[in-house]
Order: structure tokens, then C-alpha cells, then sequence
């Protein structure tokens, strides 16, 4: 053996064992030479091992103690942010195949880590049921892990053919990176809610519902929600009513039932944004109790992924909450309960799979869309029992010119097979109209509709519908109310008042309230504030709606196991002798806060002060103790310690803080305890 390698090295030396006395040159040559054929003959393996990396092994280290805290955790954000990582991982692996022409071991181990991880948080946290969670992202990391065990063993496969090694380990890492960008933009978001449930106490007092039912000729309920209505965009409540002149608006339909029954002066929606404001209305409780601090948005993949906004739930609600959790009570769950046949018709904007669907939530029959008509993807369904059927496809509501006349349609339609039955219905009717873009069926040009035209259409079209309630013989026994979600988005008109959508300034949160209910004192006289109107001027908020609705219904007992901040308008409603609305000092809240992205921005209160004339006087006061200003010319400005008197100045035009330094300081410390209640019990749980 020593005799052939001593030959070999002869041979390749190009020396004989009898020339060892050569020169120091011709050894040194020798030498590299055998380094040369050294380094020829050793195995290569494509995974590397050998090379030591300590920032490699920390990064590996870092991605697999993520995915053990998501898998422990269940956080939806943190999973996203998770794919994101296998995403550059992939990257790093392409990079590393192309310039080093192998993979470290650690960053291989990295990327096997982060996919299969997610294939195990997905299948272990998925919302809709192991299986389906399962086998979706089985089919979304199959290919990729696949693709990664082959990587390990290109060597065996590829022994002595380098160059076709190089070719595919090159093919097989741009797999990895387009897989890993196809899971990105394809996985589902849809984790279960990692909130304290209040379940028990859901189920509880719908059992009792049940079994007591409602009184003897409960009415009818048609709930009528405008989305971004400012406060005077319909002509009862414009504000070229108090100059005289004609409104810009002409609203007939809604003048007539304001003229017969009751309009609000001041009333306000829980939030400035759509999601947050239905929440109240539906639960009477804010909607931070829900942990539903925002815009609801598509959990679904969109046929356009680049413009897909189902990411952006994730990390806004941070505890998995993709909508209203079934937890929640509704008033339509409660009135389902009692007896009462219920539907939604349009928008819900509450969520859109599971839990979360208007069928789920005390709605026997659903038909419109679950976004708003600004999103991607933007449909229109028939949901019964949780399961929904497209009846409108995202391309067909390109155009949505015909909306205001097929909602109606349905309504209508609704209305009439419901009106024939013994038990009452409950009719929520949710036009996503004026919201951007606005349409209408009268066309003035190829790009947009005329604002005035939308509602001036809805309008109209409502007006069939109460003539509907007439024909069947059951408007009299129908209460009826009509508000708007919040203030108005880029047209619309809020009067005197301060700020826009998504601004706690009252132009965000004021919006008008009329109800009728002819079988009832609601059309009794109340005020003569504005001509020939039933005007109630002291302060509510749509979180009343809850408790009132169920008192018209005869359900005065409400949930024990939840705080519900709405109060009942009953009493008000129903006030014949004046004992509440003639009453200046009569309030129906102790106070209301103004809630924006979950944080508590303001709160308003009914204050006694000695004004400066010496009289002792209750105002409303408003108060921030910081607010970032409304005027996009100074947006970087943020308000400190502000304070208003409604009363006196309703468009929050100037700061008196300096003034009643007093008043400033107990309306911190009212807001401050209830940020401190929020932060020890959100969801408002009664123990």
C-alpha cells in the first residue's frame, strides 16, 4: 500500500524516489500540487456543516424559540410575522446556493423550522376546525418542505455530476422562495380568539329569554343604519333650517317619520368608525369590551393578493378577534330568543366566517355583504344557518348603481312574507350608502354619482317601504329608527360642528336619531325647539339602543355577567307629562366617552358650575386631555388638556380649560378611571 502511494506521488511530482536530492523550488511545487489533489479528492457536501457560524446558529436559535412561543402563545400576528421570516429565509438560502454554492445547516434547519411551524400553529390555533386548517396549509407546505428535504440529499443523488447539482440546487431555492411568497400572500389569518370567554353567561340569559318570552303585541322592529351620514345631510336636520332656507337636501320619507315621531338633537355613535359603532348598537356595551377597537376587514384571499387588507386585522386586534364574538349577546340574538323573526339586509361589516356571521349572531336570514363597499373582495350573499351562497359577485358590483334598489327589493320582500306571520320580525336594514364611492340609478357622469342623489334615492325608496308596512296593516305597531354609524368620510355636511369620520370631535360622533312608533307616546309632544318636530335634546348614544329596543319588546332584565354602558330611552320615549324632557337638568349617562383605535381619547359629562353672571348652571362639558388636531395642515399638532362647553359652544370652538380649571380636572380624573377599568376588566365581565 505504501509502495502504490508512494508511486502515485511520484507520478504526479513528475519524480522518481532516486531524485531526492533535488533542489528546494522543485519540493515546494510538489507541495501545492498534493494540496491541490488533496482538496480535489475530498467530498463536498451541499449542506455544510463544517463551517462554523455563530450569527447563523443564533438566527436559527431566535426562529425556533418564535415558533415554540406562536405555538404557545396563538397569536395570529405573531404567525404572519412568522411566513414572513421563512420568506427570508428562502432569500437567504437562494443567495447563499448562488454565490457559496452550498447551505449552512443552520440556515437550512431555519427554514424547515419556520414552514413546518406554521403548518403546526395554523393546524393547532386554526379558527375553522383542525382538519380544514390542516389540510389548507398542507397544501401550502408540502412542496416547499418537500423541496427542502430533497436539498439534503443532493449529494447522494448528484455524487459525481456537480454541474447538475448546481442547476438544481439553484431551481429547487428560487422554489423555495416562490412557495414561500405563495404561502405570504395565500395563508389564512383565521386563529381562534385568545379573549376570556362569557360564554356561560351568553347561553344562560337567552335560556331564560326563551322561557319568558316577550309581551303580548311586541312590536315590530325595522332598524334603519346609514354608513357616513353626517349629522345634517338629511333635510330635517340641515342646518339652513334655522336661516330659512330651503335644506340641500330633500328628504320626505324621513321628515315625514321625524314629524310623527321623535328626533334626537344630540345623539352619538360609541365611535367614529363603522365596525366599532355596530357593536354598540347591536350590544350596548363599547366596543373595546369586545376588543374590537377598529375597521373590520376581508379575512378571505382575494383574487387580487396585493390589494388583499386581511393582514391588517391581525395587527390591530391583537387577541385573534376578527369581528363580533359569539360571546357577545345582540339584540338580535335576544329578540330571536323571545320570538321574533330577524334579518339583516346589507351591510354587516362585523366579520365574515364562523362566529362571526350574522346568522351566528341571532339573524335567521342575512342577504348583503359582509365589507364595506370600498373593499376587495366586495359581494353580495344569502346567508342562512352560517352557510352563505353568492348571489352578487365582486365583478358584477363594480357597478353599484342598482344596490339601493335590490336591498329595498329584499327588504320589501322580507317585510312582506314577515308581516303575515303571528310573531313579530325584527328588520335591520344596513345601507352602505353614503359611503364612498357613492353610486345611485340617476347617472350624472362616467367616474361617480352625485351625493345628493344617493340619499335623495335611498330615501325615496324607503319611502315603499313604510308604504309596505301600511298596506300589510302593521306600521302602526312598528318601531322604527333611523340613524346614521358615525360622521361623515369626504362629502357630507356636519352643521356647526368640529371634526369628521374617525376624529372624536363631535362632527365624527354626532349623527341624527328619529324613531316613530305610532302605537306608542313616542309621537307625543316633547319639545318645541324646532317647528312642527319632537325634539329631545338631552345627550344619548346608539349603546341606548340596546336597552331600548328590548323594553319595547317587554325584556326589561338585561345580562348579569357583562357590563352594558347603553341605558334605556323607555322612559324618555315615553314621557307624556315632561318629566324627563322638560327637565334641563335631566341626563340620561353620567357620562359618555369617545373611544377611538381602542384608546379613550374624551369624555363628556353634565357638570354643575357657578357661571359668570353668578348663576348655578348644568352644561354639558367635553374633554380631552390630548387629541391629535383635525387640520391636516398642523397634523404633527397634538391638543392638550382641552375643554368645551357643549352647551354653549356645540362646535367645540374654544378651549375653557383655562377658565374652569376645576372642571378640567375632574373630567381627567373621570377619564382616566375609565381607562384604569378598561385596562383591569375589558370585557366589562361582572363577577
Amino acid at each position: 500500500m505504501s509502495e502504490i502511494t508512494n508511486q502515485s506521488m511520484d507520478e504526479l511530482t513528475g519524480s522518481s524516489s532516486s531524485n531526492s536530492s533535488q533542489d528546494v523550488n522543485s519540493e515546494s511545487q510538489s507541495e501545492g500540487i498534493l494540496a491541490e489533489y488533496a482538496k480535489a479528492s475530498t467530498v463536498q457536501r451541499f449542506i455544510s456543516k463544517k463551517k462554523k457560524s455563530i450569527a447563523l446558529l443564533v438566527f436559527m436559535c431566535i426562529a425556533s424559540l418564535y415558533v415554540f412561543l406562536t405555538l404557545i402563545l396563538g397569536y395570529n400576528f405573531l404567525a404572519a410575522v412568522g411566513v414572513a421570516l421563512s420568506l427570508i429565509t428562502s432569500v437567504l438560502i437562494f443567495v447563499s446556493v448562488l454565490f457559496k454554492k452550498q447551505i449552512h445547516l443552520y440556515l437550512w434547519i431555519t427554514y424547515v423550522v419556520l414552514t413546518g411551524g406554521s403548518l403546526l400553529i395554523f393546524s393547532a390555533w386554526g379558527a375553522e376546525g383542525f382538519g380544514k386548517s390542516l389540510g389548507y396549509n398542507l397544501l401550502l407546505t408540502f412542496v416547499p418542505l418537500g423541496a427542502s428535504v430533497v436539498m439534503f440529499f443532493l449529494d447522494a443523488i448528484f455524487r459525481k455530476n456537480m454541474r447538475a447539482q448546481r442547476i438544481v440546487s439553484i431551481l429547487l431555492s428560487l422554489l423555495l422562495i416562490l412557495c414561500s411568497l405563495m404561502y405570504f400572500l395565500s395563508m389564512s389569518m383565521r386563529m381562534r380568539p385568545t379573549v376570556k370567554s362569557m360564554q356561560k353567561g351568553h347561553d344562560e340569559y337567552l335560556n331564560n329569554i326563551k322561557n319568558s318570552g316577550t309581551k303580548q303585541n311586541s312590536p315590530n322592529v325595522l332598524f334603519i343604519l346609514m354608513d357616513d351620514m353626517a349629522y345634517s345631510d338629511i333635510s330635517c336636520y340641515s342646518y339652513l333650517n334655522k336661516d330659512g332656507k330651503a335644506p340641500t337636501i330633500n328628504t320626505p320619507t324621513l321628515d315625514a317619520l321625524a314629524e310623527e315621531g321623535v328626533s334626537f338633537e344630540n345623539f352619538y355613535s360609541c365611535s367614529p368608525v363603522c365596525s366599532p359603532s355596530r357593536f354598540g348598537i347591536l350590544t350596548g356595551r363599547y366596543a373595546s369590551r369586545g376588543y374590537l377597537d377598529n375597521v373590520i376587514f376581508p379575512t378571505t384571499v382575494s383574487l387580487n393578493p396585493f390589494g388583499s387588507t386581511r393582514y391588517l386585522n391581525p395587527f390591530q386586534f391583537y387577541n385573534n378577534v376578527d369581528g363580533i364574538l359569539g360571546d357577545e349577546i345582540t339584540v338580535a340574538e335576544v329578540l330571536q330568543a323571545a320570538g321574533y323573526n330577524t334579518a339583516l339586509i346589507g351591510k354587516w361589516n362585523l366579520g365574515d366566517y364562523g362566529e362571526y356571521l350574522p346568522t351566528n349572531q341571532g339573524f335567521d336570514y342575512f342577504y348583503g355583504s359582509y365589507y364595506v363597499n370600498d373593499m376587495t373582495p366586495y359581494n353580495m350573499v344569502r346567508e342562512v344557518g352560517g352557510v352563505a351562497e353568492e348571489v352578487h359577485s365582486h365583478w358584477d358590483m363594480l357597478d353599484q348603481s342598482e344596490t339601493t334598489k335590490i336591498l329595498t327589493e329584499e327588504l320589501n320582500g322580507y317585510i312582506s312574507t314577515a308581516a303575515e306571520k303571528d310573531n313579530p320580525f325584527f328588520a335591520y336594514y344596513c345601507t352602505p350608502w353614503p359611503h364612498y364611492p357613492i353610486f345611485s340609478g340617476e347617472k350624472y357622469d362616467t367616474t361617480d354619482d352625485s351625493y345628493i342623489a344617493c340619499i335623495e334615492e335611498f330615501d325615496a325608496y324607503l319611502g315603499t317601504t313604510i308604504q309596505l308596512l301600511k298596506d300589510k296593516g302593521v306600521y302602526d305597531d312598528t318601531l322604527i329608527i333611523f340613524t346614521s354609524d358615525n360622521g361623515p368620510g369626504r362629502e357630507g355636511v356636519t352643521g356647526a360642528l368640529r371634526g369628521r369620520k374617525n376624529t372624536t370631535f363631535d362632527g365624527g360622533h354626532k349623527v341624527p336619531l328619529i324613531m316613530s312608533y305610532p302605537n306608542s307616546n313616542i309621537s307625543a309632544p316633547k319639545s318645541t325647539s324646532v317647528t312642527n318636530l319632537n325634539v329631545i335634546t338631552t345627550n344619548t348614544m346608539n349603546i341606548d339602543l340596546f336597552p331600548t329596543i328590548l323594553q319595547y319588546a317587554g325584556i326589561t332584565a338585561l345580562p348579569q355577567d357583562r357590563i352594558i354602558d347603553g341605558r334605556s330611552l323607555y322612559n324618555l320615549l315615553e314621557d307624556t307629562d315632561g318629566t324627563y324632557c322638560n327637565d334641563p337638568d335631566y341626563r340620561v349617562h353620567d357620562a359618555l366617552f369617545y373611544i377611538k383605535k381602542g384608546k379613550v381619547q374624551g369624555v363628556q359629562m353634565p357638570i354643575e358650575y357657578v357661571d359668570k353672571n353668578g348663576d348655578t348652571v348644568k352644561h354639558d362639558f367635553k374633554y380631552f386631555d390630548k387629541v391629535r388636531t383635525e387640520n391636516s395642515a398642523f397634523i404633527d399638532q397634538m391638543y392638550k388638556n382641552y375643554l368645551f362647553n357643549l352647551t354653549l359652544d356645540p362646535a367645540e370652538g374654544y378651549n375653557v380649560s383655562m377658565t374652569y380649571p376645576d372642571i378640567a380636572s375632574t373630567l381627567n380624573k373621570k377619564l382616566n378611571e375609565f381607562r384604569k377599568q378598561l385596562k383591569s376588566n375589558r370585557r366589562g365581565i361582572v363577577k
